[in-house]
């Protein structure tokens, strides 16, 4: 099969790369729509501690049903699939409370195995959601970091008519926003420094500023009559970004971290003793929210085609990850093998 394999810093091309072989139980995924995510882009910079070259990349992996060993029968061919990439080792502390999702081990297809920018990938049984026919395959390719998102709202202390702030239109950033709308938020507000993040965000509705031109507190304060809300989702991981959220945060309120930061960042921890503020840190998903994920699609209670701006065929991959790179106008890059 053709896959994109990568192969060292900043190089990953279009090999030919031997099918996968099942095992007792695995299931064989014909993929049609895999995404880059920033852990790709990570990869790719060969910043990633664990990925050892060569390794066929991606995890935001859609697909169709090739075949299932009798084991795994249940899954029939054709039966359009998200596949849920995380690896987890069972039998750690987290794994045995029902965490698995922060195994202490926590691997992931495309990361710790061979991923979905390819033709085929395996998955096993536990790993696949089925996809219902009125979620079409482009919006069924983003089942993944829509999940994260709503995994985000659902560990929070979220309430319907809390007022909310986002800070970052990235990916993550644009689909918290989408699943506090739908989730009943009073006010949605989303800060962002690129113009073409901000201008996508806003032609999706959503109320958006540029905080390098404006404090979080002032542009909320335009927004809703009040300077703070009631809860800040940190999705870039900026040290600005931090204590903008700690300003913007009312006393009593909770920020969740969803950013990852490039190095510890400075914290101003006295302000969230003095506010009391409450903290919460989110990982990726559990499956339940790859179950809610797909139900927001089916339901059109979610978007998630604005965000989709390049489709390329599986040899552009290197092409895809250059884009990421360089370009100021993508956002969700998906390739079709």
């Amino acid at each position: 099969m053709k896959a994109g394999v990568y192969l060292g810093k900043e190089d990953i091309r279009v090999q030919d790369w031997p099918e996968p072989k099942l095992e007792a139980g695995e299931v064989l995924v014909r993929v049609r729509y895999a995404g880059i995510c920033g852990s790709d882009m990570l990869i790719h910079r060969g910043k990633h501690p664990r990925v050892v070259p060569p390794r066929v990349l991606g995890h935001e992996i859609f697909g169709s049903v090739a075949e299932a060993d009798s084991r795994a029968a249940a899954w029939r061919p054709g039966t359009r699939v998200a596949v849920y990439p995380l690896i987890c080792c069972g039998h750690c502390a987290p794994c045995r409370e029902g965490d698995a999702h922060v195994c202490e081990k926590l691997g992931l297809i495309g990361i710790d195995t061979d991923g979905g920018i390819a033709e085929l990938v395996k998955a096993r049984p536990e790993q696949l959601f089925a996809v219902p026919d009125g979620v079409s395959d482009e919006q069924a390719a983003l089942v993944e970091p829509l999940s994260v998102a709503v995994h985000t709202v659902r560990t929070s202390g979220f309430r319907p008519g809390d007022t909310t702030l986002v800070m970052g239109a990235g990916p993550i950033g644009q689909l918290i926003a989408q699943v506090l709308r739908a989730s009943g938020a009073r006010a949605v507000l989303v800060a962002e420094v690129k113009d073409f993040r901000r201008q996508l965000i806003e032609r999706q509705g959503f109320s958006a500023f540029n905080p390098a031109q404006e404090s979080a507190s002032e542009a909320v304060r335009r927004v809703t009559g009040d300077p703070f809300v009631d809860r800040v989702f940190e999705a870039t991981g900026v040290a600005a970004s931090i204590q903008e959220a700690i300003s913007a945060c009312k006393v009593r309120g909770e920020i969740i971290w969803v950013g990852l930061p490039k190095t510890p960042p400075e914290v101003d921890v006295l302000r969230l003793v003095f506010k009391e503020i409450k903290t919460t840190g989110v990982r990726v998903y559990r499956p339940a929210d790859y179950q809610v994920a797909i139900s927001l699609l089916e339901r059109r209670a979610v978007d998630v085609e604005p965000l989709i701006t390049d489709r390329l065929a599986l040899q552009d991959v290197p092409l895809g990850f250059a884009r990421m790179h360089e370009a100021e106008t993508s956002l969700k890059i998906l390739f079709a093998p």
